[in-house]
């Protein structure tokens, strides 16, 4: 069968390798005190520096987190955590569980780093609206890491903190997937109801939600052939199932690498690109390099949690585009 070839050009987009956004995060109230807990409570510490290699960057800031007594004990690629709904939520369960209490968000923005320093939030979610932060910035990690030893020294913080790691403990690309993965398309989306998430607004998301929604709508409406219904973003599983869906759509979106080892999928050595199909007459082939965005939809059964990923690789470089490829392969799939 001859291919339709669509050959993307090297993009970061909203998110690359490793980074999520440069500039402000939209929640955050600024807060004029340093936390007074930090350095008796653990911290997670959450990466946005724009670099390949943003294990090293952590090495560089943790020295001085282990200084000044803040007990850093995990560190994450910020693009996962936000990765979506089951990407947040299986690292907001990890994380608490571990009696971690306050969060540090290392970001590099345009032409300085920025550390944000906050209670983690009660509820599940790392980002509420107006949550109170406290913010410093310097020209440089080593700057940064300084101003932060200076700041929490001047603050006279009770420190509780003392048997703090020598170096940073890296948590990479997590899979996310807690239940039963199927790499195929579930049949009962013929009789059962979808349940479509509407985009809100988060920490980072920039963009008219209303045209989005209605776009979702008339993609939906357009080209997904069964029965679906557009769904407040935080109803639980629980309201679902009581408002008549049994499935509902869920999205991650990240650098195609991370997507692939949180979804399951297995990687090879060394791969730079990656290969997304949409079935067709011809089919149409997208090749995207593993550092470059992506989304990813599957759909979630909501009483037993298995996830159906589809039977091929379908991830778009939009939103658009990712859920229109697994439309498609759902409707071919179906036709067999």
């Amino acid at each position: 069968m001859r291919l339709k070839l669509l050959l993307t050009s090297i993009t970061f987009c909203l998110f690359n390798q490793l980074s999520v956004a440069q500039g402000t995060f939209k929640f955050f109230t600024e807060k004029a005190d340093i936390p007074k807990d930090l350095l008796k409570t653990r911290s997670v510490v959450f990466m946005n520096v724009n670099s390949l290699d943003w294990e090293k960057e952590a090495a560089k800031i943790h020295k001085s987190f282990r200084e000044v007594g803040i007990d850093a004990v995990a560190y994450y690629a910020l693009s996962d955590i936000l990765s979506g709904h089951d990407a947040t939520n299986a690292f907001y369960r990890d994380i608490t569980e571990r009696s971690i209490s306050s969060m540090i968000i290392i970001n590099k923005e345009s032409d300085e780093y920025a550390a944000y320093m906050a209670d983690i939030p009660e509820g599940g979610s790392f980002f509420v609206p107006d949550m109170e932060v406290y913010d410093l910035r310097a020209a440089d990690l080593e700057a940064l890491g300084a101003k932060i030893v200076m700041k929490a020294e001047q603050a006279d913080l009770e420190r509780g903190n003392f048997l703090i790691i020598d170096v940073p403990e890296i948590f990479q690309r997590t899979n996310v997937i807690k239940t039963r993965r199927v790499a195929d398309f579930n049949p009962d989306l013929r009789i059962d109801k979808l349940a479509v998430p509407k985009f809100e607004n988060s920490v980072l998301l920039d963009g008219d939600i209303d045209a989005m929604n209605a776009e979702l709508d008339s993609l939906l409406k357009d080209n997904y052939p069964f029965r679906y219904g557009l769904v407040d973003p935080n109803i639980t599983d629980e309201e679902l199932i009581s408002n008549g869906y049994l499935m509902v759509l869920r999205k991650l979106e990240n650098n195609v690498e991370s997507l692939k080892r949180m979804l399951g999928y297995e990687l090879k050595e060394n791969e730079t690109i990656h290969i997304s199909t949409r079935k067709g007459q011809p089919d149409t082939i997208t090749k995207i390099f593993a550092n470059q965005n992506a989304h990813k939809y599957y759909v979630q059964q909501l009483y037993t949690k298995d996830i159906y990923l589809g039977n091929i690789w379908d991830a778009g470089i939009s939103w658009q585009e990712a859920l229109l490829n697994h439309i498609t392969n759902l409707k071919a799939d179906m036709r067999r």
